[in-house]
């Protein structure tokens, strides 16, 4: 995901939101509040709704314009977990006609992953990532403890010791690796295997 994330504050002026969806090429952005905390997106459909008629009934004349994100940004909105699978992450995207997803540490908004970032992550190779994963487990039991395989992006290791509290350690490790979609942790050693240097 990305970290260092382009937000607005509720009271962001509407032009300036527009300004800078415009500038950096985005789709939506993120609405925080002081906290940090999550509390709505604004798109570039809310900001073109906001000028042009939708085909619902003509407002008031009387009322001004939108003038602050607050007043035309989708809330309330969902977050994923930080913690959550990137399958996941994806899915919420698809079904949500989504090009971003905000991730969320609670409530607090932490990142952003786009459809370019999981791209991103499906053009490395199963060799790269397999490599990646056996130097990430190298810190657990040293050289030979671990089996790794990795077929399109999913990762099998295999702990020839079964040492559960390794386990749990080594799939967050694997985990963490880019590209790597799913993690499974197994017993034992496989037949052609492929074990670590």
């Amino acid at each position: 995901m990305t970290r260092n994330v382009v937000t607005v504050r509720p009271h962001t002026p509407l032009a300036e939101a527009a300004s800078i969806l415009v500038r950096r090429g985005f789709s939506a952005l993120p609405v925080v509040d002081a906290h940090g905390g999550l509390v709505g997106v604004i798109t570039e459909a809310d900001v073109v709704g906001s000028r042009f008629d939708d085909g619902t009934p003509a407002p008031d004349p009387a009322e001004p314009a939108a003038r602050k994100v607050s007043e035309v940004m989708t809330s309330p909105v969902v977050g994923v977990s930080d913690d959550a699978d990137l399958s996941l992450v994806a899915r919420a995207m698809l079904q949500g006609h989504r090009r971003s997803m905000p991730i969320v540490d609670g409530t607090r908004l932490v990142g952003v992953v786009t459809r370019r970032d999981i791209l991103r992550m499906l053009t490395r190779s199963d060799a790269q990532i397999a490599d990646d994963v056996r130097a990430h487990l190298r810190v657990l039991g040293g050289r030979g403890r671990w089996t790794v395989q990795v077929v399109n992006g999913d990762v099998s290791v295999w702990d020839q010791f079964n040492q559960e509290s390794d386990r749990e350690v080594a799939k967050v490790l694997a985990e963490g690796v880019p590209g790597a979609i799913r993690v499974s942790i197994l017993d034992g050693h496989p037949q052609g295997g492929d074990q670590m240097p």
